[in-house]
């Protein structure tokens, strides 16, 4: 199976469009379709996002997703400590958790917040690159 993380913004567009390629990665995930990947700090950076005013989501919303998040997905740990990406150092845990789940892909609504292509052995991509690598073998 494919082994993911998400990028914040995947979860937070995911709830604000449901027609959206970010909805339908969730879907996957939660449908164990894709294996997502998921540490405490970064459900806890999920939360964070999604509870600011400017994207006006019940807490109810937030509450399921997490939720389904959790049970759908794999949690891990990580292991070390990344201090790569300096503008966003949330985006580090990101890294980390990719490290702990030997995971194939980051998915990211925004790479210019990842300078590279790939981190070690991990892909980082868009959900459309993600889904025109990968479509066809999702069953």
């Amino acid at each position: 199976m494919i082994r993911v993380v998400f990028d914040t913004n995947i979860v937070v567009s995911a709830l604000l469009n449901e027609a959206g390629l970010p909805a339908l990665l969730l879907d996957l995930a939660t449908n164990k379709k894709i294996q997502l990947f998921y540490s405490p700090a970064l459900i806890t950076e999920y939360e964070e996002v999604l509870k600011r005013k400017k994207f006006n989501l019940p807490q109810e919303k937030i509450n399921k997703v997490l939720e389904e998040i959790k049970s759908s997905s794999r949690q891990v740990y990580s292991t070390e400590t990344i201090t790569l990406i300096t503008r966003d150092p949330a985006d580090n845990r990101i890294l980390e958790v990719s490290q702990a789940a030997k995971a194939d892909y980051i998915i990211t609504g925004n790479k210019r917040h990842f300078p590279f292509a790939r981190f070690k052995r991990v892909r980082i991509v868009t959900p459309r690159e993600f889904i025109a690598r990968e479509g066809a073998t999702i069953r």
